[in-house]
């Protein structure tokens, strides 16, 4: 039986940087999907965009007694998935700036992070083009990594028994 005691934190290398790129990948991956959604929309449209336009305008459906297009639902949900992906990251940035621990320990704050990235990921791989899949496979890894280098929570709590 091995009885060697560690008087001490391990070191280990920061969980905080990579936890940090993945919050700006959040931020870059709103704003990029805001800038991309207005170049579009200012683009010259071929004639299939002008006519899915048109179709999507036509449609129409009704919710709790509100009439809504097709196309303005798709873009008031795109803003708005763009909007709230870009404070996601901003608030995980203020989170992690006013309580690093959040992440140097292997907390639910980063075990949710990742799983949003991962699960945000998996649907773009299935779903969407190549920009947020790029975005999104570094998001996760940089989660990942964070976690990984980040104290088990058990050996924090033993830690600050001593």
């Amino acid at each position: 039986m091995n009885t060697t005691v560690i008087s001490g934190p391990l070191r280990r290398a920061d969980s905080v940087q990579p936890f940090v790129v993945g919050a700006y990948g959040f931020v870059v991956l709103g704003i990029g999907h805001l800038a991309l959604s207005a170049a579009s929309a200012l683009a010259t449209k071929t004639p299939r965009q002008r006519a899915a336009d048109t179709a999507m305008r036509e449609s129409t459906f009704s919710l709790l007694g509100l009439e809504r297009a097709v196309l303005d639902v798709f873009t008031g949900i795109s803003i708005v998935m763009a909007l709230s992906i870009i404070t996601c990251g901003l608030l995980i940035l203020t989170a992690v700036r006013h309580a690093p621990t959040l992440v140097q320990r292997r907390t639910a704050f980063g075990w949710i992070t990742l799983t949003l990235s991962l699960a945000a990921l998996a649907i773009s791989v299935l779903l969407l083009p190549l920009p947020p899949i790029v975005v999104l496979t570094l998001t996760s890894c940089a989660f990942a990594l964070s976690l990984r280098r980040a104290v088990p929570a058990a050996r924090a709590a033993a830690g600050n028994r001593r």
